[in-house]
């Protein structure tokens, strides 16, 4: 409270803000002269539009290229040459037959009933 009458007392109750006269007889004149007619809006929309569109097209030929990329690797191991071409470690192979406790037999059982 105290701030506020320091203040008053200093400043007193006049307000230093003013208008001039007949301000707000011509603003809304004014103010829709100022306003860009229908086709300057028009185009401002398509310039704000602009990096979303950039960003969509972006967008879209990474995922189309990642979907291409991903099933070429995928048909390649599907086939048979694609198999062959992929080599395994034996150690890896071996680790992954004991953790599963599957032998030779069940191995040949299992190809076999694929074919």
């Amino acid at each position: 409270m105290k701030e506020e009458e320091l203040l008053l007392n200093r400043m007193g109750k006049r307000n230093p803000f003013t208008t001039p006269d007949g301000y707000f007889d011509q603003l809304t004149t004014r103010v829709m002269e100022r306003l860009p007619h229908e086709e300057q809006r028009s185009a401002a929309k398509v310039v704000r539009l602009r990096p979303w569109l950039y960003a969509a097209i972006f967008a879209g030929v990474v995922a189309v290229t990642a979907t291409l990329i991903f099933n070429s690797t995928t048909d390649d191991m599907q086939t048979s040459d694609g198999l062959m071409a992929t080599s395994y470690n034996d150690a890896y192979i071996d680790d992954a037959a004991d953790y599963a406790m599957v032998d030779n037999q069940d191995i040949y059982a299992y190809l076999l009933a694929d074919m």
